[in-house]
Parts: structure tokens; C-alpha cells; sequence
């Protein structure tokens, strides 16, 4: 009778043991589930953060292959700019250089060579020359050999051409080199160069103004005879190539070629100087002579300003003179021959009152 509830107590004892380590069993199926279920979730979790980082790795490798295509577009449309740029540029110099060449050309054929600056000390040595004041104005009568620049310079300075200390005149270039003549007049502030004359067999035109330094006075006055010359031109043209110098165009002898111009209208063999001559012949030159005056100042005037326009030079005026009325004016005296000789006068004055106030 003992054994019995002895035998029920340990079947009981066994299946309470048996239930608790099917119990334990299954807590560890589900562990395990749970671990393997849980490994999943990351691994997903892993698989989904790797692929977001592969899209975004896409997404920048995309935008990186974006911006270096349109940085490659930029730098050829830059390239292709800086290309057409440089052909332009390239072009534009070769008709510049084209237009220099040119230039070259035409200012050669006019008697200057537009290379031919003169430097610092050419400067200084040719005012050395020359003797050049700062307190003086230094007046330079320059053109063709044989047109009157003595004279001129000695009717400027209120000398007749046989007085003691005027310049040398005669009927070849009398001047060898550039000769200073002070003005002798109290006060005066004008000294006169009387320059050779260009185109001689000794100056060239082309050389003439370099060679001779006329790039140093203040004024330069060009005589011209029968017509304008080109190594006139070529003068004018220096001169307004220097913006410091000014330059007078002076038509010489004009007395003379008015009186041949009316001789030229009276029968052959006329004299004027013939003391023999009736009132009524007299009367007839006098009236060819007033007539063929106004002629010659047009056409010397429309002459001038053509020659000029045929080179583009500046136009500006052209003072028609002759030597006995410039003595006389510029000594304060009246000239029935005078044309523009006061005026003349006067604007030689103005450019000297200019000068002296551009230095001070």
C-alpha cells in the first residue's frame, strides 16, 4: 500500500519535470525564432541602408557626371569664344598693320617718314644747336630754294635786304645752313631762323624736317611761290603732327606775279617800267592789275586749300604777301601793295602772346 502513492508521486514528479523542460524547449524555439527573426531585421535593415547608400552614391555620381558635361560644354563654348576672339583679334591687327603700312607708304611719298620721332636727346642737342631761350620764341621760315625766305625774314625784322645785319638774299639758295637772326626791335622776343631750302640737291624732302630740327621752334612759317610743292606738304604735315607748333602758310612775291599776271593782258612788248608810256596805256594796266589782283588771291586761296584737302591735311588760311608791304607794315607804315600782311602781323602776335602763356 506504501508503493502506490509512492509511484503517483513520481509519475507526477517526472511529468511536472517533463512539462518544464518542454516549456524550456519551446522558450528556446522561440529565442531562437525571435534571434533569427531579429538577425533578419538587420540584415534588412543592413540591405535597405546599402541601398540608400548605393542610390545616393548613384544620385552623386549622376550629378558629378552632369556637372562635368556641362563643364566640359562650358570650356569648349569658351575655347570657341577665345578662338573666334583671337581671330578677330588677329584680323583687326592685320588691317591695322595693313593701314600702317599704308599710312607708311603715303607719308614716305609725301616727304616724311612718320618713324623718324625725335628722342629726348636729339632734342636737347639740336636747341644746343641752335641756341634755343625759354625766354625767347624761336620763328622758323622754312620752304622751296629760291622763294623768298630772306627777304622775308629781313621785312619781319623791319630790315631792307642791303642793310648792315639783314640776311643774305640773291637769286640761288643763299643759305647754306640755319642761320639766327635776333630780332632787332626794342623789346622783342622773336628770334628768326632763316632755314635752306628743301629739295635742294643737298636736303632731301624727306629728311628736311628731321634732319634740320624743326621739330624744336614754336612756329614754323612756310613760304610757298608759284604752287604748293610736296615737300611744302610734307612740312605742314609734320608740323601738325607735333601739337606744340604752329605753323603759317605765306604765299611770297605776290606784287610780282600780280604785275606779270597783268602784263601777260597788254599788247606784246608792253613795259610798265617804260617812262614813255601814254596816260591812257597807264591807265589800262592799272585797271588789268586791280582786276588780275583779285583773280590771283582766289585762285591762290582755292589753290592752297585744294593741295591741302589732296592729303588731308587741316585746312587753315593762307596769307598772300609780298616783301616791300611787309616792311612797311611791320614798321607801322601803309602799302598800297599790302594784302594780308597786317593780318599776318596780327596773328603772329596772337601765336606768340599763345606761346608764352602755354610755358608759364
Amino acid at each position: 500500500m506504501f508503493f502506490v502513492p509512492f509511484m503517483v508521486a513520481a509519475i507526477a514528479v517526472m511529468t511536472g519535470r517533463a512539462k518544464q523542460l518542454n516549456a524550456e524547449e519551446e522558450a528556446e524555439r522561440a529565442r531562437c525564432v525571435a534571434d533569427e527573426e531579429a538577425a533578419k531585421a538587420r540584415h534588412a535593415a543592413e540591405e535597405a541602408a546599402e541601398h540608400e547608400r548605393a542610390r545616393h552614391a548613384a544620385e552623386e555620381e549622376a550629378e558629378r557626371v552632369r556637372r562635368a558635361a556641362e563643364e566640359a560644354a562650358d570650356e569648349a563654348r569658351r575655347r570657341e569664344e577665345e578662338h573666334e576672339r583671337a581671330a578677330a583679334e588677329a584680323a583687326e591687327a592685320l588691317r591695322g598693320a595693313e593701314e600702317a603700312r599704308l599710312i607708311t607708304e603715303r607719308r614716305w611719298s609725301e616727304g616724311v617718314r612718320p618713324e623718324c620721332r625725335p628722342s629726348e636727346d636729339d632734342i636737347i642737342q639740336m636747341r644746343a644747336k641752335y641756341l634755343y631761350s625759354p625766354n625767347f620764341l624761336h620763328f622758323a621760315v622754312v620752304g622751296s630754294s629760291g622763294v623768298g625766305k630772306s627777304s622775308f625774314i629781313n621785312a619781319v625784322r623791319g630790315l631792307s635786304n642791303n642793310h648792315a645785319i639783314a640776311a643774305r638774299t640773291g637769286i640761288v639758295d643763299c643759305t647754306p645752313q640755319v642761320t639766327r637772326y635776333p630780332d632787332p626791335r626794342p623789346n622783342s622776343r622773336i628770334i628768326w631762323y632763316d632755314v635752306p631750302g628743301a629739295g635742294t640737291p643737298d636736303v632731301s624732302d624727306w629728311h628736311y624736317f628731321n634732319a634740320l630740327g624743326l621739330y624744336i621752334f614754336d612756329c614754323i612759317i612756310v613760304l610757298i611761290d608759284n604752287r604748293v610743292l610736296e615737300s611744302d606738304l610734307a612740312i605742314i604735315r609734320a608740323c601738325q603732327q607735333f601739337i606744340n607748333i604752329e605753323v603759317f602758310i605765306v604765299r611770297s612775291k605776290s606784287d610780282q606775279h600780280i604785275n606779270n599776271m597783268a602784263c601777260d593782258r597788254m599788247p606784246p612788248g608792253f613795259d610798265p617800267c617804260d617812262p614813255d608810256l601814254d596816260d591812257e596805256t597807264r591807265c589800262q594796266f592799272m585797271q588789268f592789275k586791280f582786276k588780275e589782283r583779285i583773280r590771283f588771291v582766289d585762285e591762290t586761296r582755292q589753290n592752297v586749300q585744294m593741295n591741302l584737302e589732296s592729303k588731308n591735311l587741316v585746312p587753315q588760311k593762307v596769307y598772300i604777301v609780298c616783301k616791300d608791304a611787309m616792311l612797311a607794315v611791320w614798321n607801322n607804315s601803309h602799302s598800297p601793295r599790302a594784302i594780308d600782311e597786317a593780318e599776318l602781323l596780327n596773328d603772329v602776335r596772337e601765336c606768340t602772346g599763345r606761346c608764352f602763356e602755354s610755358v608759364s
